[in-house]
């Protein structure tokens, strides 16, 4: 409980000033147009009827792309533990007249909805959740049976030209509370019994898909290295 607190206080912290928050998105690539943004979200294979969770969704990055599938029609549920964080949401959904987001202010650890989900999304969050274990587990819970989960996570860099940087890269991780030597994809992966995993290169980036196919659910995790 104590770290959940440490965490919504920290971006409580950052929503106050959402300037922070863009020029960070911009930093990492991770703005709403974001192309990992995007490929994590078109594996989801949404429809307009799609009943979508956003898992530690913060000021709403991910509903523009998101309502490119559903139309305004669907539901999209966003959760998050910082209220600050979700007021900047609330305001990103009047502006854009989007009527079927639901926002949740709690951890998703002790999330309990009546529903289930076609699709659960978690970006670059991850690494920030303190019990990111049992946020796991709580997500594989709320998916429907042929559900879809799609995660971004957040790693150091391994190309030569940025390795150099890394120790940069991980003080401004510890300064955002992000965990980056949590081995995420490996828990992910002992859940399942096929797994395909490949890499993929946006322009100068380097990015690493898992897609992992149980018997009733459909994940797809992509980690984002720092400075790519």
């Amino acid at each position: 409980m104590y770290l959940d607190e440490k965490v919504k206080s920290l971006y409580d912290k950052y929503a106050k000033i959402p300037l922070l928050l863009y020029l960070d998105a911009l930093f990492g690539r991770a703005t709403e147009n974001s192309i990992y943004r995007k490929k994590a979200i078109a594996s989801l294979k949404l429809t307009a009827n799609s009943i979508v969770l956003d898992v530690a969704c913060g000021i709403g990055f991910n509903f523009k792309i998101i309502e490119s599938y559903l139309k305004n029609s669907g539901k999209i549920v966003g959760i998050d533990i910082s209220p600050e964080s979700l007021r900047v949401a609330k305001k990103r959904i009047a502006k854009h007249k989007w009527t079927n987001i639901e926002l949740v202010n709690m951890s998703i650890t002790d999330y309990e909805p009546r529903i289930r989900f076609d699709a659960i999304l978690c970006t670059f969050a991850m690494e920030i959740i303190p019990d990111y274990k049992a946020a796991i587990e709580k997500i594989f819970n709320l998916l429907k049976p042929q559900g879809r989960f799609a995660m971004i996570g957040m790693k150091l860099s391994t190309k030569i030209s940025y390795k150099l940087l890394n120790p940069l890269f991980e003080w401004f991780a510890r300064e955002g509370g992000i965990d980056l030597h949590r081995n995420i994809v490996a828990l992910i992966k002992s859940k399942f019994n096929k797994i395909d995993y490949y890499e993929e290169s946006f322009s100068v980036s380097i990015t690493f898909w898992v897609h992992l196919n149980p018997t009733n659910l459909n994940i797809t995790v992509m980690n984002v290295p720092f400075g790519d």
